[in-house]
This record gives structure tokens, C-alpha cells and sequence, in this order.
């Protein structure tokens, strides 16, 4: 359950944090918080795709939030407050925790920052989901960071992943604290499955010799999703990055990416092609074929068009493996945010991918 709403007042906050304490205090509810969840969004479609996201956060996991909403596109200028509590629980064993909104545009987004600090409880790690182009934002974020324990990103929001990536390395660099990608995240189950997959010199060296990787992703288009190449991007350069394959050179017609990579044994190529299953979500793996010039082996991984289930065959000249399925480990899609809370993942692997990244002139609309 969740309290409505009302503007009020910046100087008024904290008295509204009292009110609204007492209020359920009344009701024999408790007061509780984990951590700090500030959320960094600009004002579009996918604003609601992202409060309940951080509903579903904040159900599993109380916390504080500070919802930053910039509206970008508004000729008018203003800066809007108010407070809700979100209620978990049922009968005698509710707590609850608030919410803080801030809705702004305009020269009044410099003061964001000051108003946030106040409402940080100490002594909490902060969590700072920002949902925008860290490239292209100077205001907000840098006075945001030293508060944060964790940044969480979603490249998603980017037009261009070369200039993303080249600016997250650089923050990575720069920032005290430790840095999440959502999307990152959510190529963790394809990670787990490559790595038991290729665990053997045999099978390694079958990657390591691959000519042509085919990776099909979801393309159902959502009012919110706009981008929906990210995910097959980033499995592609993590792939790359593994086995030092050296980028030479991308064609993008439609969605449909070509990338050619020199490898240490034989150049190959990289296909991305889009898709449409209504019944996965926007940007998710759909299929990858790898052909190796080892043996002429074939590795085919599907993914079940309702499930998380991935079918895994492979077949070379003079063998055929028996077919078998394994579960997409891993968060469920849209809860990506849970696991870079808890169990962050950007580390070594992440980074290099980012290189690789950073070196693809890849523009996409």
C-alpha cells in the first residue's frame, strides 16, 4: 500500500517525514529502512517502468528513496516535492518505509543536490540508480557520487555505446565508488552458461577458433524500451574481450550489425539480428550459433520463447551431441536491479568489455 502524494514545501520534508511517522505509528507499524535508494531519472515514458521498479525494490527490501525526476524537454521551470510511505506486510507484522519526489526543470536542477543530502539517513550504504547518459550529464551526478556507495547504471538510455563506455571507464577511474550496469546484469545467466559450456581446453579451443557467431535478439518494441540491441552488444564484446579478439570493423543497417574481429588463431565474424517474440522481453538473447573451424563444430544455444530454459546442442563433422536444456540463472528480466544491489558485478570482466566497446564507432537510433 502506498500513501498519496501531496506537493509540499522543500523546507517542509522533514516535518512531513514526521507526520506521516507518526500516522502509522498509530497503526502499529514499523519504521524501517536498509539503505539509501536515490533514482535519477529524466521525464518520458519509462518513468513508470522504473517506479515500479523500485516498488518492487522497496517490497522485498525497505529502504529510503529519493526519486529525481528532470523533465528536460519543459519550457517551464520548476521544482516540485512530496512525500509517500510504501507499506510491506500484512496485519502485525507491517513496516514501512518513505518515499522522497522531486520533480524538476530547468536552472532549478543544480539545487537537487542540496536537497538530497538532508534526506540521506546516515549510516546507511546510498544507492544511486541513474537511468541517464552519464556522458551527457554534468549537474547532477558529480556532486551525487561522493554520497554513494554503488552506482548503478542503465546503458539503455545511451544513443551511443562508444561514448558511453568511454565514459564510464573514465568515471570507473575517477569515482570512489564501486560501479553496476543493468544490463551488465542481466547477461549474467549467458555468462554462467558459457563458462560451463567451454570449460574444457577441447571446448575453449573450439571458441577460441570460432568463424561466425550468430546472436538473435528481441526486437518487440515497447513505448519505453527503445533500444533494444544493448544486451547482444555487450555479450558480444565480453566475448570478445575473453578471447582477444581485436576489433576491425562494424556495418549497422536496421538493427542488423556486422562485426568483423581478428583473433589470434583466424578473423571471424559477429551477426546480431534482431527478432520478434512477443511472449520475452525487449532486448533479450533469443539464439546463438557459433561455427568453429575446429572440427567444423556447430554450437547452437536457444532459449524456450516462454522461459527462462535454454536448449544447448552441439554437432561437427564426425560428432552429434546429444541435446540437452539448462535454466537462465540469474535475476528475472526487470529485477536486474536487485542483483547489482546486493552482489555487484562490475568488475575486471565488465571493464574490459567496456574497452572493447569503447573502441566500435557504433551509433544506434
Amino acid at each position: 500500500m502506498t500513501t498519496m502524494q501531496n506537493q509540499i514545501q522543500i523546507a517542509n520534508i522533514s516535518e512531513e517525514l514526521t507526520r506521516l511517522w507518526d500516522e502509522e505509528q498509530g497503526q502499529k507499524k514499523i519504521r524501517a529502512s536498509l539503505f539509501n535508494l536515490i533514482f535519477y531519472v529524466q521525464k518520458s515514458a519509462k518513468v513508470a517502468f522504473y517506479q515500479k521498479l523500485i516498488k518492487s525494490v522497496v517490497s522485498k527490501f525497505p529502504c529510503r528513496v529519493l526519486c529525481i525526476i528532470n523533465d528536460t524537454q519543459s519550457k517551464e521551470e520548476y521544482l516540485r516535492t512530496s512525500v509517500s510511505s510504501e507499506t510491506l506486510g500484512k496485519e502485525e507484522l507491517q513496516i514501512y518505509c518513505e518515499i522522497i519526489q522531486i520533480e524538476v526543470a530547468g536552472k532549478f536542477v543544480e539545487r537537487v543536490p542540496f536537497i538530497v543530502l538532508p534526506q540521506i539517513i546516515p549510516d546507511l550504504p546510498v544507492y544511486l540508480l541513474w537511468t541517464q547518459d552519464p556522458s551527457l550529464e554534468s549537474t547532477v551526478l558529480p556532486h551525487l557520487e561522493p554520497l554513494a556507495n554503488r552506482i548503478i547504471f542503465d546503458s539503455e538510455s545511451t544513443r551511443d555505446l562508444q561514448n558511453y563506455s568511454r565514459s564510464v571507464l573514465s568515471l570507473m577511474h575517477r569515482f570512489h565508488c564501486t560501479i553496476g550496469d543493468l544490463n551488465w546484469s542481466a547477461l549474467s545467466g549467458w555468462r554462467q552458461i558459457f563458462v560451463q559450456v567451454f570449460n574444457t581446453q577441447e571446448t575453449f579451443l573450439s571458441l577460441a577458433q570460432s568463424t561466425l557467431i550468430r546472436i538473435q535478439y528481441n526486437r518487440t518494441e515497447m513505448n519505453f524500451q527503445k533500444h533494444a540491441l544493448i544486451e547482444a552488444a555487450y555479450l558480444q564484446a565480453w566475448l570478445a574481450s575473453r578471447m582477444n579478439w581485436k576489433f576491425q570493423s562494424i556495418e549497422v543497417d536496421e538493427g542488423n550489425v556486422r562485426l568483423t574481429y581478428k583473433s589470434p588463431m583466424k578473423d571471424l565474424v559477429i551477426l546480431l539480428t534482431p527478432q520478434e517474440v512477443e511472449t520475452q522481453p525487449t532486448g533479450a538473447i533469443l539464439s546463438i550459433e557459433i561455427e568453429s573451424a575446429k572440427n567444423k563444430g556447430v554450437y547452437t544455444f536457444k532459449r524456450h520463447p516462454q522461459s527462462r530454459q535454454i536448449f544447448i546442442q552441439y554437432h561437427d563433422k564426425d560428432y552429434c551431441q546429444i541435446p540437452y536444456s539448462t535454466v537462465l540463472k540469474g535475476a528475472p528480466e526487470g529485477q536486474e536491479i536487485l542483483e547489482e544491489i546486493f552482489y555487484p558485478s562490475g568488475g575486471k570482466h565488465y571493464r574490459d568489455m567496456l574497452e572493447i566497446l569503447a573502441t566500435t564507432p557504433w551509433r544506434h537510433e
